[in-house]
C-alpha cells in the first residue's frame, strides 16, 4: 500500500466524481454543470459525467452533512435558494460565532473565472492553454498515463484550491478555499463535499458489498514513547518520529484509496504532505505556492495525532488496517537501519557489531502496537442492534431526525432512502466505541528482557557487546558505550546507556539523510536548546546591556564570538553547557575549547547568574473533553447559526411552507448534527491552530515548541514570557475566523471582508464547553526531565479536575521548599465586592500584575516575606472575607506597609493598588475554606514578576500584564 494503486481508470473516475460540481458552484448554481464539464476537459476527462455515476454517493454525502432544506421555487413561500453573490457569507461550522460576510468584486465575470480556472489547470499540469493539445497527448504524459492519473488527482485535491487563491482568480483570493458546497448551509466547503462524494463512490466501486465503512486506526504507545527522554531534544525528536510514523500510515491510505478517504486529521497545509507531493511530481506548483507563502512552513512541529479516521470499502477493512500498519512498521525499521548504518560507519563494522545488530533489530520489531476498529455506515434498519451497542443519546437524536425527514419528504412524494447519510454520527460513534472496547482488552505480548536496563526505556536491555568478561561494567567503562561516546562526542553522558529505541531517538537527527522525510524537520536539530539554555534566556537578553557598563564583560563576550549574530547561538550553547557543568562540578563536554571556557568563566564572574535564572517553564495544554466535541455533544454551532441568515429568516416567516416551518421550528435552536464536514472543520481548525497560531506565539515569547498535535500542545519557554504565551494560545483555540498573510494574523470581525490572497481559516470558535486547559511547571534546569514531564502532566490533571477544566494551573517547583501552585479559570473574575475597584481584571490579570508589583516593591526595600506574613493570618483573612470582604484590601495594605518597615499612616497609590491586587488574588472567586486560600500563589507570582522585571523585553511593561 505504499505505492499508488496501479489502475488508471480508478484515478480518472475519482477526478470525475470529485468534479461533479465545479469549485465555483456557489457563485452561480445555474450553468454549474457546464462549468464542471469545462474543467473536466482541462483534466483530459470525458466532459460528460452521468448523474447515475455519482447520484447515490452525492445523496449520501448531502445527507451526512446537511439537514433537509427547501430547494429553489418560483413561489417565494416555498423557495429555499440563497443567492451567494447577493448576500455572500459563510457560517462557522463548530462554534457559536458570527458568520463572515464578504465584499465581492463588483466586476465578477463568471465566464471569465471559468476560463481562467481552465487555463490555470492546463498550465500547472504542463500543457499550454492555447496549444490545442489535450493532456493525454502531452509529451510529459505519453506512456506514463498510470503515474499521471494519480498525480492529477493529488493536484486536484490538494493544490488547485491554493493555486486559485494564489492567482487571485476573479478577485476571490483566499475565499476560493472556503467557497461553500451549499449556499443555504454555508458552513462547509465545496472541496469537502466533492471529496466526500468521490470517496463514497470509490468505496462503492471497490467494495464487494458496494458500501463504505468508517475505519478508526490508532498507533500506540504514545506518551510512553514521547515522554521517555533524557535530553530536551530527545523529547522533541520522539514527538516528530511518532507524528511521521502516523503520516506513513495515512500515506498508505492515500496511495491505496486516495486522500479524499481521510475524514480526520486534516491533510491540508501539512509539511509532510507537501513534501510528499513534491516527491510525486508536483514540485512546480508547490514552488509557486511557496513563493506566495501558501505552502506549508511549520517544519520542526509534530502535528499528526496518533489516531486517524478514514472511509474504506466495506469488506476490505482488515486489508486496509493491515496495510496501514505494515507501512508504519516498514518506515520504523527503515529509520532503525539508517541509525545502524550511521553507527557502523562511525564505529566500524567489526565482528562485535553483529551483537549490536541482533539486539537492535529484535528491540525495534517489538515496540509498536496497532489498534483499529471499523463499522459500516449504518441504516435505519440497524436500529435494534444499535440500541444495544451505542450510547442512546447519539443514536436517538440521529434516528429522530431521520424519521422527521422521512415524514416531511413523504408528504412531498420523495423517498428519504435508508438513512445511511443522516445516521453518520451513529456510525462514527459505533466505530469509536469498538476501538475503546478493544483498548480495554489489550494484552501486552512483549516478553521481558534480561540484562542491564536502558536509562530511557527501562523495560529494554541496553545495547552491548556479548564477549564481556565483566557482565555488569560501570557505565563509564562499558566497552560499547565508550566506543559510542568516542564516535559521537558530546552526544552521550558518561553515565548513559540506551537500548535500540533510545539510540534511535538520540541519533535520528543525524541518521536521517537528505532524502528522508524527517531530514527537513531535523535540519536545525543541533541548535535545539537544552533546558539550561531556555532557563538562561532572560540572562542572555541582559548581557548586551550589562556589557555597555563593564569592559571586562564586553571583552569576554567578544572572545566568545557573541557580538556576531552568526555565532550567537553557538555562544549561548557554550555558556549553557559551562554553567551546567559548573553546577555539577565536573566537565562532561570536552569538545569546548579551553579558551572558550575561560571566556565563559569570565562572563559568569562579571555578570552573575542569579539562582532564579536557572529555572524554565514547561507548558502543557490539552483540549477539554475532545471526545465529546468529536461526537457533537459540546459543539457550539446550532442550526440557526450555521444556516444562511436569509434562509433562517424565511423558515421563521408565517407565510412560508408549513411543512418546512414545522420541521425547522423545533430544530433551529438545536446543536448542529456531527457530520464528516464537521469532523473536517474540527480537524482543519486544530491543524491551523497547531501549524499557524501556536508556533508563532511560542517563538515570539522566546520558547521552543515540542509538539502541537491539534488538541494538545507542549513547549518549553522562559519564565518571563510563559503566561502571556499560554493565555494567547488559549484565546486562539476558541477564535472564530482569522486571516493569515505571510505570518501576520488578523482576527476577522462580522463586518464584510474583502477577499485577498492569503490563508482564510477558522478555529473552533465560541462554545460553552469548547475549551482548553493548561499547566505551567516552573522547574530547575538540572531537575531530571522525566520527573519534570511527569509533574507537568500531574499539574495538568489538577487544572482539569480542581480547576473544573477551561483552567490554568501554575506551579513553582523550587529545589528547596517544595512546590507552590496557583489555579484559575481563564476568565475567572474575583469576588463581587472587589470587581468594581479592579476594573474588570481577571484572576490571571491579578496574578501577573501582583507578581510584577511585589517584585518591584521589593526592589525598593519591601520584605520578601509577604506571603508568609499573610499565611499567619489565614483565619483572620477568612473571617474578613466572610463578614466584610471589601475591607480585605485595607488589611493587606497594612501588612504591606509593615513589611516595608514604614510608618503605619497609609500607603501610597502604588501600595494601595498592590493591596487591591493581592486581595483579589487571595480571595479568589469566593467560597474558599481557610486551608484553600491561595496565599502561596503570591510566591509564584513574585517569582514570575522578578523574571519579567529583569528581562529587558518585559521590564517596560510596568505592573500590567
Amino acid at each position: 500500500m505504499t505505492r499508488f494503486r496501479s489502475d488508471t481508470n480508478y484515478w480518472n473516475n475519482k477526478v470525475k466524481y470529485f468534479l461533479h460540481d465545479p469549485p465555483d458552484k456557489a457563485l452561480s448554481i445555474p450553468g454549474h454543470q457546464e462549468r464542471a464539464n469545462l474543467l473536466l476537459d482541462a483534466f483530459a476527462i470525458s466532459s460528460t459525467i452521468q448523474h447515475e455515476e455519482y447520484g447515490d454517493p452525492d445523496r449520501t454525502a448531502a445527507g451526512m452533512d446537511r439537514q433537509t432544506l427547501p430547494g429553489y421555487s418560483k413561489d417565494e413561500r416555498e423557495n429555499g435558494a440563497v443567492n451567494f453573490l447577493a448576500i455572500p457569507a459563510i457560517t462557522h461550522p463548530t462554534g457559536d460565532s458570527d458568520p463572515l460576510s464578504f465584499e465581492l468584486p463588483d466586476d465578477l465575470d463568471l465566464a471569465a473565472v471559468a476560463g481562467e480556472m481552465r487555463r490555470l489547470v492546463l498550465a500547472d499540469l504542463g500543457v499550454e492553454a492555447d496549444s490545442g493539445k489535450g493532456i493525454s497527448e502531452d509529451r510529459q504524459v505519453r506512456g506514463k498515463e498510470e503515474a499521471f492519473a494519480s498525480r492529477r488527482f493529488l493536484y486536484l485535491y490538494f493544490l488547485l484550491r491554493r493555486r486559485l487563491n494564489q492567482e487571485n482568480i476573479g478577485g476571490l483570493g483566499a475565499l476560493w478555499e472556503r467557497l461553500p458546497a451549499d449556499t443555504r448551509l454555508p458552513d462547509h466547503s465545496i472541496w469537502r463535499h466533492n471529496g466526500l462524494v468521490s470517496a463514497l463512490a470509490s468505496c462503492r466501486d471497490l467494495s464487494p458489498k458496494g458500501q463504505a465503512s468508517i475505519l478508526v486506526f490508532a498507533l500506540t504507545p504514545v506518551q510512553d514513547f514521547i515522554g521517555r527522554a533524557r535530553k530536551l531534544r530527545d523529547f522533541w525528536t520522539g514527538s516528530l518520529i511518532l507524528s511521521w510514523l502516523v503520516f506513513e500510515g495515512i500515506k498508505a491510505v492515500m496511495c491505496y484509496l486516495g486522500p479524499d478517504h481521510m475524514v480526520y486529521p486534516s491533510l491540508h497545509n501539512q509539511p509532510l504532505v507537501d513534501d510528499w507531493l513534491r516527491q510525486n511530481g508536483l514540485g512546480e506548483p508547490l514552488a509557486k505556492l511557496e513563493k506566495a507563502g501558501l505552502a506549508a512552513t511549520s517544519y520542526e512541529v509534530a502535528s499528526f495525532p496518533n489516531k486517524f479516521v478514514c472511509l474504506v470499502p466495506t469488506g476490505l477493512e482488515k486489508d486496509v488496517a493491515e496495510g496501514i500498519f505494515k507501512a508504519i512498521e516498514a518506515a520504523w525499521n527503515d529509520l532503525g537501519e539508517h541509525t545502524l548504518t550511521l553507527l557502523g560507519d562511525k564505529m566500524g563494522n567489526d565482528e562485535r557489531f553483529a551483537d549490536i545488530e541482533r539486539i537492535f533489530r529484535r528491540q525495534m520489531g517489538m515496540y509498536w502496537e496497532p489498534q483499529w476498529s471499523a463499522a459500516p455506515l449504518v441504516t435505519a434498519a440497524d436500529e435494534s442492534a444499535l440500541r444495544n451497542l451505542l450510547h442512546s443519546d447519539i443514536f436517538e437524536r440521529c434516528l429522530k431526525d431521520f424519521q422527521a425527514t422521512r415524514t416531511l419528504l413523504a408528504k412531498r412524494g420523495i423517498n428519504a432512502g435508508d438513512g445511511r447519510g443522516q445516521l453518520y454520527a451513529a456510525s462514527h460513534a459505533l466505530a469509536q466505541a469498538m476501538l475503546a472496547a478493544g483498548k480495554s482488552a489489550r494484552r501486552d505480548q512483549r516478553k521481558p528482557e534480561q540484562g542491564i536496563k536502558c536509562d530511557m526505556f527501562g523495560e529494554f536491555e541496553i545495547l552491548h557487546y556479548e564477549d564481556l568478561e565483566d557482565r555488569n561494567p560501570k557505565p563509564s567503562e562499558d566497552p560499547f558505550w565508550k566506543d559510542v561516546r568516542a564516535a559521537f562526542p558530546g552526544e552521550f553522558k558518561e553515565t548513559e546507556r540506551l537500548c535500540a529505541l533510545g539510540l534511535v531517538k538520540r541519533l535520528a537527527v543525524r541518521a536521517c539523510r537528505k532524502d528522508h522525510p524527517l531530514a527537513r524537520f531535523f535540519k536545525n536539530a543541533d541548535a535545539f536548546p537544552s533546558t539550561t539554555s531556555v532557563a538562561l534566556s532572560g540572562w542572555f537578553a541582559s548581557l548586551d546591556e550589562a556589557a555597555m557598563e563593564d569592559r571586562r564583560l564586553a571583552e569576554a563576550l567578544v572572545d566568545l564570538g557573541w557580538p556576531d549574530d552568526k555565532y550567537k547561538d553557538k555562544a549561548k550553547k557554550i555558556l549553557a553547557q559551562c554553567l551546567h557543568e559548573q553546577d555539577e562540578a565536573r566537565i562532561e563536554d570536552t569538545t569546548i575549547p579551553e579558551e572558550k571556557r575561560e571566556a565563559a568563566r569570565q562572563i559568569f564572574r562579571c555578570h552573575k547568574v542569579d539562582d532564579a535564572w536557572k529555572y524554565y517553564a514547561v507548558l502543557l495544554m490539552d483540549a477539554d473533553k475532545m471526545g465529546n466535541l468529536i461526537n457533537g455533544v459540546t459543539l457550539g454551532a446550532r442550526w440557526e447559526t450555521v444556516l444562511h441568515s436569509k434562509l433562517r429568516d424565511r423558515l421563521q416567516r408565517d407565510d412560508f411552507s408549513p411543512d418546512y416551518r414545522a420541521y425547522w421550528s423545533k430544530r433551529l435552536s438545536e446543536k448542529r448534527l456531527v457530520s464528516p464536514a464537521v469532523h473536517a472543520a474540527i480537524s482543519e481548525a486544530l491543524g491551523d491552530f497547531s501549524l499557524l497560531a501556536v508556533p508563532e506565539i511560542v517563538e515570539r515569547h522566546g520558547g521552543r515548541l515540542i509538539y502541537a498535535g491539534g488538541d494538545d500542545v507542549c513547549a518549553v519557554l522562559p519564565v518571563a514570557g510563559v503566561l502571556e504565551a499560554v493565555r494567547e494560545i488559549a484565546e486562539m483555540y476558541t477564535a472564530g475566523f482569522l486571516f493569515y498573510d505571510n505570518g501576520k494574523r488578523e482576527v476577522l470581525s462580522s463586518s464584510p471582508w474583502r477577499p485577498r490572497t492569503g490563508r482564510l481559516v477558522c478555529h473552533l470558535g465560541r462554545g460553552e464547553k469548547i475549551s482548553i486547559s493548561a499547566s505551567v511547571l516552573i522547574a530547575h534546569h538540572k531537575r531530571p526531565l522525566g520527573q519534570v514531564l511527569a509533574l507537568a502532566h500531574e499539574l495538568l490533571d489538577i487544572a482539569k479536575e480542581q480547576g473544573g477544566r477551561n483552567a490554568l494551573a501554575v506551579e513553582l517547583d523550587k529545589r528547596s521548599g517544595g512546590g507552590r501552585t496557583f489555579v484559575c479559570h481563564w476568565n475567572q473574575a474575583p469576588i463581587a465586592a472587589l470587581q468594581s475597584d479592579l476594573a474588570g481584571a481577571t484572576m490571571l490579570d491579578l496574578f501577573l500584575s501582583a507578581g510584577n508589583s511585589i517584585a518591584g516593591q521589593e526592589e525598593g526595600g519591601m520584605s520578601s516575606s509577604l506571603a508568609y506574613r499573610l499565611d499567619r493570618f489565614r483565619s483572620g483573612i477568612a473571617a474578613i472575607l466572610d463578614q466584610s470582604p471589601e475591607l480585605l484590601p485595607i488589611f493587606i495594605e497594612k501588612q504591606l506597609i509593615r513589611s516595608a518597615g514604614e510608618d503605619d499612616n497609609g500607603g501610597d497609590e502604588r501600595t494601595q493598588m498592590l493591596a487591591l491586587q493581592v486581595a483579589g488574588l487571595i480571595a479568589g472567586a469566593g467560597g474558599l475554606d481557610v486551608d484553600d486560600l491561595p496565599v502561596e500563589a503570591l510566591i509564584v507570582a513574585k517569582f514570575i514578576g522578578w523574571h519579567r522585571r529583569c528581562w529587558p523585553t518585559f521590564a517596560n511593561n510596568g505592573d500590567q500584564p
